[in-house]
């Protein structure tokens, strides 16, 4: 769930003067905006129930709301979990021949950041038993492995009907991507050169807040976030699936 405090606006914050309201802790009308009612009404709320009053809506606070507030609680379910973070490098599966023209140097390790990335969304939302080498036995089985320019966009269309996702989406907008995470759902984003890679690269994403685009990057145990601006200019296309 979304960390708020003082100056914070959005849905995030309306869940939360609600659940403040029901409690018995005046923030006056649900509006959105995060004030100083708002804020007076969370330290009494967290002086309450023992928690530090430091009028911070973070994981622990929202946590004591859920386990009295259904509104909350149900958010909290639906809020985003990281998937497995699967790593191209991953000696189980590094040195896997990935080509498809029988080319040994072409390997996971080297480029198999398209299915090391699927991987995390289709293991988190349909099927926790697939693995990365999965992925690129079926890229190659479709034809959706270039001869050199590593995996082909049309892989994440042939993935969501192979595994029936509720619903996929091929996009470049910021508002679909965050509508698809907002929902519980995760992206592959084909990103272009920039903080993410020199060249060519897809990465997992899987939350955004106010501020950042977090992301699981096959390539790196490092990269994990990106201002929103920035993240928007060096994207090439987003892969939104939902369950």
């Amino acid at each position: 769930m979304e960390t708020v405090f003082k100056g914070s606006r959005g849905e995030t914050v309306k869940l939360l003067q609600n659940a403040l309201n029901g409690a018995g802790f005046d923030c006056g009308r649900a509006d959105g905006v995060f004030g100083p009612l708002t804020c007076r009404a969370l330290m009494e709320y967290q002086g309450s129930r023992g928690l530090e009053a430091d009028g911070i809506a973070g994981p622990l606070t929202w946590a004591k709301l859920g386990e009295e507030d259904k509104n909350v609680s149900d958010a909290l379910s639906r809020a985003p979990k990281r998937p497995p973070d699967f790593k191209q490098y991953d000696p189980r599966w590094a040195e896997k021949m990935y080509s498809s023209c029988g080319d040994k140097n072409q390997t996971m390790k080297s480029s198999g950041c398209g299915p090391t990335a699927m991987a995390d969304v289709a293991a988190a939302l349909v099927d926790p038993s697939v693995t990365p080498p999965i992925m690129a036995d079926k890229a190659l089985a479709w034809g959706d492995r270039s001869r050199s320019n590593g995996t082909a966009w049309s892989f994440f269309r042939h993935v969501s009907q192979e595994y029936l996702f509720g619903r996929y989406l091929k996009t470049g907008s910021k508002n679909e991507l965050f509508k698809c995470l907002d929902a519980g759902g995760l992206a592959v984003a084909s990103m272009g050169k920039g903080y993410w890679t020199k060249g060519g690269h897809y990465i997992c994403v899987w939350k955004h807040d106010k501020e950042y685009v977090y992301a699981n990057d096959p390539a790196s145990s490092k990269r994990e976030k990106q201002k929103t601006d920035d993240f928007m200019k060096e994207r090439k296309a987003f892969f939104c699936f939902w369950r």
